[in-house]
Formats: C-alpha cells, sequence, structure tokens
C-alpha cells in the first residue's frame, strides 16, 4: 500500500494526483477522509476495481456502496432528482448524510441494489472532494470493517487497510467519527433509515 500524509485543509495536489492515477489506470482501491469516518472506494467507472471491493465485501453484508459525489451536477448524473429533492439535498450537503434516491443507468449493477436505488454522499471534507474533482468522475464508497471509534483513527485505518487497499490519504484523526445519517427519498416522504452523525431536522 502506497501511503501518503495529506494536509486536511490546503491538500498537496502532488499527492492527489498520484492518488487520481492509481485509482483510474492500476485499478487502484484508496481510502480517503470523509466528513464522518474514513471510506474504501474505487472510480466509479474502473469495473475492475469495484470488482476488488466486491470480492472483499462479499461475506459481509453490513457493507454496502454508496457514491461520494463532488458537486450536485455529479449527483445529477448517478441518481434521479425531483426539483424537491433537489432543494432538500441542498439544505443538508456538503454534510454528513448519505441520500436514497432512484438510480440511473450510470450506477453499473454491482453498486446498484436489486430496487435500483443508490446512496449518495457529498462530504464536507475538502480532501475527499477535491480527490473526487481532480478524478472526474464518483467514488464508489463503502465503509473499513472497523467499529465505532476506530474508523476515525488513521493508524488503526492504516492497520485494518493494509492489504485491501493500494493506496490510502492520512489526514490525522477524524473528530467525531461517527456513520453518515441515512435517508431514503424514494418513498412519498422522507424516512431516516439510521440516524448517524448529521442532525435530520424534518
Amino acid at each position: 500500500m502506497v501511503y501518503f500524509a495529506i494536509h486536511c485543509q490546503n491538500p498537496q495536489r502532488r499527492v492527489l494526483e498520484k492518488a487520481v492515477d492509481i485509482l483510474k489506470n492500476k485499478d487502484g482501491i484508496c481510502v480517503y477522509p470523509t466528513d464522518t469516518v474514513y471510506g474504501m472506494g474505487a472510480a466509479a467507472s474502473n469495473a475492475a476495481a469495484i470488482n476488488k471491493i466486491c470480492r472483499l465485501i462479499a461475506k459481509d453484508k453490513t457493507r454496502s456502496f454508496s457514491y461520494i459525489c463532488g458537486d450536485f451536477s455529479q449527483i445529477s448524473q448517478y441518481a434521479r432528482v425531483s426539483n424537491e429533492h433537489f432543494r432538500l439535498l441542498k439544505r443538508y450537503l456538503p454534510g454528513p448524510f448519505t441520500f436514497i434516491l432512484p438510480a440511473t443507468n450510470y450506477v453499473p449493477k454491482k453498486v446498484c441494489s436489486k430496487r435500483k436505488t443508490v446512496g449518495i454522499r457529498l462530504p464536507d471534507n475538502i480532501v475527499c472532494i477535491e480527490l473526487v474533482k481532480m478524478l472526474g468522475e464518483p467514488l464508489a464508497n463503502t465503509s473499513l470493517t472497523l467499529a465505532g471509534q476506530f474508523r476515525g483513527d488513521p493508524v488503526t485505518v492504516r492497520a485494518a487497510a493494509l492489504h485491501e487497499v493500494d493506496i490510502m490519504l492520512d489526514c490525522g484523526e477524524l473528530p467525531q467519527p461517527v456513520g453518515s445519517t441515512i435517508v431514503d427519498l424514494t418513498g412519498p416522504e422522507p424516512v431516516v433509515v439510521r440516524h448517524g452523525k448529521g442532525l435530520w431536522k424534518e
């Protein structure tokens, strides 16, 4: 695994470029910080890398994919968003939420559930957002097999991910490492599937 310490407010461009090269050209899997916990993912269009992650999480039904997007334009490419839901997303994103929305045809079957939905994230984390923007596409994201606060500790994360990933971006210990709040927007009313770090006010 290639390891880089990266500045949490002014991420070094050369480090991000190295990560993008591995994600795009080497079927790479990356660990990166978000506004909740450290995530693990691959470029959304890199089928070989997504297959690698699928093999890693095949025996763990608690781990699933979401898409980390860099802006609302990317969200609308991978999820069907009504005008009402767009206004709602603008209220809560960027932030520690995962919104479940109808998936578009851009979402591979391996990422998309049988219900044809997709989890969308737009984290309030500069390192993560700059990585996605430089990549030019979302990250197919999943969690690491770590409990609680350990998912925000880069030392523990590095040890756990050593044999699973190709590159890790370490921006230090994450504050309040709690999973995102998951909100399902596929029904007539929003439904909170999981209460997490994000405060839902509906």
